[in-house]
């Protein structure tokens, strides 16, 4: 008799442990997931004329042209980018291709990274800075401070930084 009840007990150990880890697995699958990706880019190659806002180098127009080539079979919701001709030229070659209006952003701004996250939610953005902006860009996303400064000849840095439900998954650095 105790051997009965030991394995009806067991047995009942086992039904419910197998039921709350199906609850488990379909609240997983049920529960909606709102993913935002944030790709973040300093400017390609600029001229050295000596000017404050300088137009992209022939180095800078290919580097722009392989941005977007790279970024092609992402589906881009919105591009950002201060109002220097040189960012504008880096996400130009993405606003044809995608028909996308370049918004404009104040890199001064230190709500902005925090702003941003909210506003676009579920989207996928691109933002354009300077080589002192986005490494901090980034830092603010990810809440710690992880990337220096680049250097004045360091053009081929992206950053794909993802949030689910506003919450940092992900930050990955590639080289193009």
């Amino acid at each position: 008799m105790k051997y009965i009840i030991f394995l009806l007990i067991i047995n009942f150990c086992f039904a419910s442990l197998v039921h709350s880890q199906k609850n488990v697995n379909s609240k997983d699958f049920s529960k909606e997931k709102t993913i935002t990706k944030i790709i973040l880019v300093r400017h390609a190659e600029k001229e050295k004329d000596g000017t404050k806002n300088p137009a992209l180098s022939i180095e800078g127009e290919e580097r722009a042209k392989k941005l977007a080539f790279m970024l092609n079979d992402f589906s881009i919701d919105r591009l950002y980018a201060t109002p220097y001709l040189r960012t504008q030229k880096t996400l130009g070659v993405i606003s044809d291709e995608k028909k996308i209006e370049i918004t404009n952003y104040d890199a001064r701004d230190v709500e902005f990274a925090k702003n941003i996250v909210k506003k676009e939610q579920g989207k996928t953005i691109v933002i354009a800075g300077h080589s002192n902006t986005i490494p901090a860009l980034v830092n603010q996303f990810i809440g710690s401070y992880k990337y220096k400064e680049l250097s004045e000849e360091e053009y081929g840095k992206l950053w794909i930084i993802t949030f689910v439900n506003n919450e940092l998954v992900d930050c990955s650095l590639f080289n193009y």
